[in-house]
């Protein structure tokens, strides 16, 4: 069966590098360190990588292992030790590697940085000048919870119909087109490797296409995205069709951690019949979420973040520990 790997960017230092997405701090690269270990087992099959700085060089150290995607190899040739080192910065144009060869970058996973909070922030600008407001993946939960309790209770009033997200959470729904856009490049994307949707308005489910579904290879894909806290979290509301404000405020992505859906088959063809339009769906099922294995193997534990309050790692607003 295809599965998905969402990982997130390693502890990020956006000081350095700013303009193209930032980089890794001293943990934050010992994270993707810990990565390689752990993904060299895992029969990667394709990978891809955010275009922001700090994504893509958790890419490179954590594919380092995987001599189709390392920076170590060109072609099936281990590179030299001196080539290596320099093509960790920039590409080597007289050797190339298989990282900038092999690794694709797709600039819908860059992080949703223009995804903000709105109402309840009365006088932030006052007080907070020239700072940003927060990210809305980090919006107040009693708030939200609040907001969708009839829903998520499934508790309605005779003859009344839920209001849904778009309704009753006003500063997601604001991003509403913009979320649209992204389902829709995610749904592109997974089209690529035979993940298909038939018809987006009137149905929900995804189906494996008449090539992947008659080549054993293919349907065990195993696809890797190196991308970011907010936009894994909204991607998993997409593929799990989980209200968007739920999963922001209820699931969290520690850096470096790995997300994996697996596309669970279940083959509707009548039986006898050939298999020419692909009768089987996919279900995405989350066997793992904000995963932090790799990390404990190798005797680290999750990095404090120097850009939140306290003793927090990147991501968490309130309480740790």
């Amino acid at each position: 069966m295809v599965r998905l790997q969402i990982i997130r960017h390693a502890d990020p230092d956006y000081d350095t590098d700013r303009e193209n997405g930032g980089s890794l701090t001293m943990n934050g690269k010992a994270e993707a360190s810990a990565l390689a270990e752990y993904l060299r087992s895992e029969e990667i099959t394709h990978a891809y990588t955010s275009p922001m700085g700090r994504a893509k060089l958790t890419a490179k150290l954590a594919l380092l292992e995987i001599p189709k995607f390392s920076t170590r190899y060109w072609n099936d040739v281990e590179i030299s030790e001196s080539v290596h080192n320099s093509s960790i910065k920039t590409t080597d144009k007289k050797t190339g590697n298989n990282f900038d060869c092999n690794v694709g970058v797709e600039d819908w996973c860059r992080e949703l940085s223009t995804w903000r909070q709105i109402s309840h922030l009365d006088g932030f600008q006052m007080n907070h000048p020239g700072k940003k407001p927060p990210a809305i993946w980090d919006f107040p939960a009693h708030i939200i919870r609040n907001q969708l309790q009839e829903s998520t209770r499934g508790e309605f009033n005779v003859g009344s119909r839920p209001k849904g997200w778009k309704i009753s959470c006003p500063d997601h729904a604001f991003y509403d087109d913009l979320y649209a856009t992204f389902c829709h490049n995610a749904d592109e994307f997974l089209s690529r490797h035979g993940i298909m949707r038939k018809d987006v308005k009137r149905d929900a489910n995804y189906y494996l296409s008449a090539e992947v579904a008659l080549n054993p290879e293919r349907r065990r894909q195993n696809i890797a995205i190196f991308c970011h806290g907010g936009m894994g979290l909204t991607l998993l509301s997409h593929l799990l069709s989980i209200p968007l404000p739920l999963v922001h405020v209820s699931m969290w992505l520690p850096p470096s951690s790995v997300t994996t859906i697996l596309f669970d088959e279940y083959d509707t063809s009548i039986k006898g019949e050939p298999k020419l339009n692909s009768p089987i769906t996919v279900t995405p099922r989350a066997i793992q979420i904000g995963g932090t294995n790799h990390l404990a193997a190798v005797g680290l534990s999750i990095s404090n973040s120097k850009y939140e309050d306290g003793d927090r790692p990147a991501g968490i607003k309130h309480n740790w520990h």
